[in-house]
């Protein structure tokens, strides 16, 4: 029996981020500490993004938060290069993801 989970990702450079979901069938819910890997056939999928948090609403759905990717030392970003960024961004969008708000400006770097 599968289950449906929606999942969080985070993408960032030194000056722009994206939250990123997508709902999937899963075997099995992800516990926190845990790794999943997602298919992303234009960037690869030997990225493993580590569970932080897991949340059942009361309607039944399920919410699974991963960290930044690629978040080195807590620097508060993923890649160095903004086309790197770009490209990662546009390869999760082909394979479904969503941004509901889009890319916004990386104010956490900023105030560091």
């Amino acid at each position: 029996m599968a289950i449906d989970v929606e999942f969080s990702i985070w993408l960032a450079s030194k000056t722009r981020w994206v939250h990123l979901t997508k709902t999937m069938a899963m075997a099995a819910v992800p516990r926190v500490g845990e790794f999943v890997k997602f298919r992303n056939q234009q960037m690869g999928d030997y990225f493993a993004w580590q569970v932080s948090q897991v949340t059942y609403r009361e309607r039944g759905e399920i919410e699974v938060w991963t960290e930044l990717l690629n978040n080195d030392d807590d620097r508060g970003y993923s890649f160095e290069e903004e086309t790197e960024f770009d490209e990662y961004y546009q390869s999760y969008l082909a394979e479904g993801w969503q941004a509901e708000h889009g890319v916004r400006p990386n104010r956490r770097l900023m105030q560091s």
